[in-house]
């Protein structure tokens, strides 16, 4: 059994009428690995007050927000700077697409392939074509500083330099 205490006191000024200080808010949790601990305490004024929160199936607390809520010491969150997306080369006039996304990776150019790839700046692709074919199988990416490129060279000679697309629009 996991036990959790917060106690908060404050004072607004070191008065001799604040010598009498009581704490604004305390509250305790106790986790009895039901999924759902409860909460009990006293708001500012002493009312009692109650809550809950989640925990996951590992008995562990849940959080949720988004990379927007987060504080990101200054670095970009620019969404483009990520190598998931829609890539497009043009090959001797043929287009190449390449389309990446948690973990999985698919092309198509007059070969329909589909794998994997790992890292981020750098990935490293895994294809295995439907028909077979060997040209674009296996291969090593590496993502322009600026977001916008991603050149492949493949295992067997070909180099391919995709330009990020947006979605369509209406």
């Amino acid at each position: 059994m996991a036990v959790a205490a917060l106690a908060l006191t404050g004072c607004s000024s070191d008065s001799s009428a604040d010598a009498q200080k009581e704490p604004v808010a305390s509250s305790s949790a106790i986790a009895t690995g039901s999924g759902t601990p409860t909460a009990t305490g006293t708001t500012a004024n002493g009312a009692p007050s109650t809550g809950s929160a989640t925990s996951s199936a590992t008995g562990g607390p849940t959080a949720s927000g988004s990379a927007a809520d987060a504080d990101t010491g200054g670095a970009s969150t620019d969404s483009t700077q990520s190598v998931e997306g829609v890539w497009l080369a043009t090959v001797d006039g043929a287009k190449v697409q390449l389309v990446l996304g948690k973990g999985k990776a698919g092309l198509t150019s007059t070969h329909l392939c589909g794998g994997a790839y790992t890292g981020t700046g750098s990935i490293r692709l895994t294809l295995t074509c439907m028909d077979g074919d060997k040209e674009r199988t296996s291969g090593h990416g590496v993502m322009a500083p600026d977001g916008k490129t991603l050149t492949v060279q493949w295992t067997g000679g070909l180099t391919d330099t995709f330009s990020r697309t947006g979605l369509p629009s209406s």
